[in-house]
Parts: C-alpha cells; sequence; structure tokens
C-alpha cells in the first residue's frame, strides 16, 4: 500500500510538472490552480492514514490535472493552427497583389495577427484565439479581394475539385496494405454522380459508382466525405469552405496513396528454406516481386515497424511488398 501511495504521489508530481512545462499556470491560471488545489489534500489524507480516501482523492486529481493538459495543448493546437493559416493567406494574398488592391483588407489582417502574437506571448490565451481567428478572416477577406472576380474563383475552385475527383478515382483503383497490415482491394469509385450536371465531365459507360457512405473507416472513406463536403460547399457558392475540403481530401488521397502495394503480390510471408535463408536481398531478388535485389530497401522501408534491423527477419513474419 505504501508503495501504490507513493506511486501516486509520483504520478501526480510529473504531472504538475508537465502543466508547469506547458505554462499551464500562466494561460489558463484558475484552471491550473483548481487542478492542483487536490494535491495538497491528497498528501494530507496519506499522512493521516486515511488511503482509501487519499487514492479516490489522487486519481480524481490525476484526471481533472489530465483533462486540463489535454484542453490546453488543444487551444494551443488551434493557436499554432491559426497562425500557420494567417501566414499562407498573407504571403498568397501579397502574391496577388493585395497592399495595392486590397489595401484595408490586408493592413487590418496584419495588425490584426501582430495583436493576437502579442496577446498569446503574454499568455492571454482566450484574447489572442479570438483575435487571431478575425486576423484569418482579414486574410481570407484580402487574398479574396485581391484575386479578382468571383466567377474566376468559382472557376480555379472547380477545376480543383475535378482534380481531387480524379485523384480518388485512381485511387480506389490501388491495392494497399494498411498499417494493421489488412489488405484493401481495389474499390473503384467515380464522383461524377455527386457532381451537378454543369460540372459533369460525361462519365463514360460502366463507370461503377459508390459513395462515400461505407461503414469501414479508412483515408480513402475520409477522404471522399471531405471531398463531397466540399462540392455541397460550391454549390452553396462558400468557395473557401469547398476549396478547405478539396485540400484536406486530396492529402489524405495522397497518404492513402503511400501505402498502395503490388495488387498481385501485396505480402510476402518470410519461408524458411535451410539451403537458401530469406534475406531482403533475396526477396527482392525473386521475379515475382522485383527481380532485382539492389531494390530490398524499398521492402525494408515500408515495413520499418515490424524490421528493426534489415540483416533479422524471421520465417512466418507477413512483409508488406510495396509497388516497384
Amino acid at each position: 500500500m505504501a508503495k501504490s501511495a507513493a506511486d501516486l504521489e509520483e504520478r501526480l508530481a510529473r504531472l504538475k510538472a508537465t502543466l508547469l512545462e506547458e505554462k499551464a499556470d500562466r494561460f489558463l491560471p484558475e484552471e491550473y490552480e483548481r487542478a492542483v488545489g487536490g494535491i495538497p489534500e491528497v498528501q494530507r489524507l496519506y499522512g493521516e492514514g486515511q488511503l482509501v480516501d487519499a487514492r479516490e482523492k489522487a486519481y480524481a486529481t490525476l484526471a481533472e490535472m489530465s483533462g486540463l493538459l489535454e484542453r490546453l495543448r488543444e487551444r494551443k493546437r488551434w493557436v499554432e493552427t491559426l497562425q500557420r493559416d494567417i501566414n499562407q493567406n498573407l504571403q498568397q494574398a501579397e502574391q496577388q497583389g493585395a497592399p495595392a488592391r486590397a489595401p484595408e483588407a490586408f493592413a487590418l489582417a496584419n495588425r490584426l495577427y501582430l495583436q493576437g502574437l502579442d496577446e498569446y506571448q503574454g499568455y492571454r490565451l482566450t484574447d489572442s484565439e479570438e483575435t487571431l481567428a478575425q486576423a484569418r478572416e482579414a486574410s481570407q477577406e484580402a487574398i479574396r479581394l485581391a484575386g479578382g472576380r468571383r466567377q474566376e474563383e468559382k472557376e480555379q475552385t472547380r477545376l480543383l475539385m475535378l482534380e481531387v475527383m480524379r485523384q480518388l478515382e485512381e485511387a480506389s483503383n490501388l491495392t494497399v496494405v494498411d498499417e494493421e497490415g489488412t489488405v484493401i482491394p481495389p474499390r473503384p469509385w467515380s464522383g461524377e454522380s455527386f457532381l451537378e450536371p454543369d460540372q459533369s465531365l460525361l462519365p463514360g459507360p460502366g463507370r461503377t459508382v459508390v459513395l462515400a457512405d461505407v461503414a469501414e473507416e479508412n483515408l480513402l472513406e475520409q477522404a471522399k466525405n471531405l471531398w463531397q463536403q466540399g462540392v455541397l460547399e460550391w454549390n452553396q457558392g462558400n468557395y473557401g469552405a469547398a476549396e478547405d475540403y478539396f485540400h484536406e481530401a486530396r492529402r489524405l488521397a495522397e497518404a492513402y496513396t503511400v501505402q498502395a502495394v503490388d495488387s498481385e503480390y501485396p505480402v510476402y510471408v518470410v519461408r524458411l528454406i535451410p539451403e537458401r535463408r530469406d534475406c531482403l536481398w533475396r526477396i527482392a531478388e525473386y521475379d515475382f516481386i522485383y527481380g532485382n535485389p539492389y531494390l530490398w530497401p524499398k521492402i525494408w522501408r515500408r515495413n520499418r515497424k515490424l524490421i528493426q534491423h534489415p540483416d533479422l527477419i524471421y520465417p512466418g513474419w507477413k512483409l508488406v511488398i510495396p509497388p516497384r
């Protein structure tokens, strides 16, 4: 029981130290004091021998401190996201000539951005979030004003929509192996049926249409759902929101494509061959793999979670074979 008490007190101390490293006492002082306020009570109860009450209080305090840590980190990530978006938007606005074409919106975005950074550095987290959100909106407005006519924005977003749709269609025809080693066969998909008639590229005969309402969750399904949401935003004239959805869908589709494998031989099971032991060099040399032993690093890189050292592989291991 004494060891258990010591362990809990150590966990409390470590978590408190982490909160201090994250500056929780500066960003969210009231929540921080409330979260760590249970530590002295835990120590008192242990000292008085009230072990059951002490354990209950310790776990409750750990839960409150962990919740605070997660909330703070999430809000800090949000501030980082806002900063990244604003920087990208301001660069894009400048490239489109916003200082001359939309000087007021461009100046407002810069002023709000600097103000939000000052507030964050002063640990005024809520003020910083609000100001940076305004700065992002102002930077987006500067881009819109500098970008010319709305019809041009509409056309650019339409082209992105079709480009990402083609990426998704190509990805749906790939065989991939996920991080768990599950082989996902091709599931041909077309986005044509989701488009309005005036956006359609006239799908060819016999094309299979599979909408993204499949129960299985994976990168490609998420990408298709995001793309479809972008189409809905595009149809409503929300081109900025639609563009965000299309870019995110493309990012997920590219991540999915990285997992692609040879459809005819996606996984190789390491064999026990006494006279010619399997190794990455020999596996890559097999005609049905690459027919080239010098390509063995491709297999190693794709299976780094399993293969800690390229010279050590064992019979029965299932190795994902990336396409040549």
